[in-house]
């Protein structure tokens, strides 16, 4: 039984926001931009907009590349920080706007690592043979969560918008397919990037006192996701029997371009073999990576028998790490 990639679609807002444009509503420079970061423009969403305008579409291509209609997905799986509503789920909300049945849909909260945990709970649920396709999307409009004091200034140079999805399926003949993947977490670290507001922690859980702004504190998460990308990728390699120069593609999370060419670095990664896209895109959290997957799969053709590293990173702190073979 093999657990495969059967679609992936992704979807990117206009306009597209170059340094020169933040510069003109943060206090920093395109300079400081370009050598902190890497960025050299990223999306934003029309203010009017909200994130289903981007989920929708990426997830309708993502089921129309598997060759499905919307009534054979079995299940949706969403992540985001930034839904259109508080409540009920942003799943709840785009499922009719999708015309699935009246199946399960859910979201969940694992940040900037929302696409692996998805695809390892989908993973499986579609082992048990009771779901045959599910639905992994991933979205996030951070413009609108953007900070352009001095205290918010080093992330919000950051952000983009952006969705991606990935249909898995449960497909018994195939060769291609996951071959392992791994999820961890340490709450711990839970204040290397984090946001008080909205929450019950607070006196009133919409108190206007409290920062509704990420708060990061950088260097500590710098050295923590250099290390928990690397250790995560030598652990899954030695656990397969596999060395880094067994790899042909790596695919990681788009945090920016100073952690992935430290990790690039550590791991031995040749540049030809490591996919970035954070110059061009920002850090879309979670929708970092499902974008990062869908524009590999549909716009790369991977050689048939291909095997990539995927990882990921975010907050909490959460990490995770896949074998896929194409």
């Amino acid at each position: 039984m093999a657990i495969t990639i059967t679609g992936a679609g992704h979807f990117l807002p206009e306009p597209v926001i170059d340094n020169k444009m933040i510069v003109s509503r943060i206090n920093t420079t395109e300079d400081f931009i370009l050598s902190r970061t890497g960025v050299v423009t990223r999306r934003h969403l029309a203010r009017e907009k909200g994130l289903s305008s981007l989920l929708v579409p990426a997830c309708l291509r993502a089921i129309e590349h598997a060759g499905l209609q919307a009534t054979d997905i079995d299940m949706l799986i969403v992540n985001t920080l930034s839904p259109d509503h508080h409540d009920p789920s942003e799943a709840c909300f785009i499922q009719p706007m999708l015309g699935l049945r009246h199946v399960p849909v859910f979201d969940i909260r694992a940040q900037c690592s929302g696409l692996l945990y998805g695809m390892e709970l989908a993973r499986n649920l579609l082992t048990s043979g009771v779901y045959k396709h599910i639905l992994v999307a991933c979205g996030e409009v951070l413009s609108k969560r953007m900070d352009t004091s001095d205290d918010g200034r080093n992330l919000s140079i950051l952000l983009g918008d952006g969705a991606g999805a990935v249909v898995l399926s449960n497909s018994p003949a195939q060769t291609s397919g996951i071959i392992d993947l791994m999820i961890k977490a340490d709450g711990s670290c839970f204040e290397l990037l984090w946001t008080a507001a909205p929450g019950t922690a607070q006196s009133s859980y919409t108190d206007s006192t409290a920062i509704p702004h990420f708060r990061m504190n950088g260097k500590p998460m710098f050295e923590n996701a250099t290390q928990r990308l690397c250790e995560i990728a030598q652990e899954i390699l030695e656990r397969n029997g596999l060395k880094i120069d067994d790899i042909d593609i790596v695919l990681p999370h788009q945090p920016n371009l100073r952690i992935l060419e430290a990790v690039r670095e550590k791991l031995s990664v040749p540049p030809q073999k490591f996919v970035t896209n954070v110059e061009r895109y920002g850090n879309m959290a979670s929708a970092s990576l499902a974008v990062t997957m869908s524009e590999y799969v549909r716009e790369n053709h991977p050689c048939p028998g291909a095997l990539a590293l995927v990882l990921t990173y975010g907050s909490g702190a959460t990490w995770g790490a896949m074998l896929y073979r194409f």
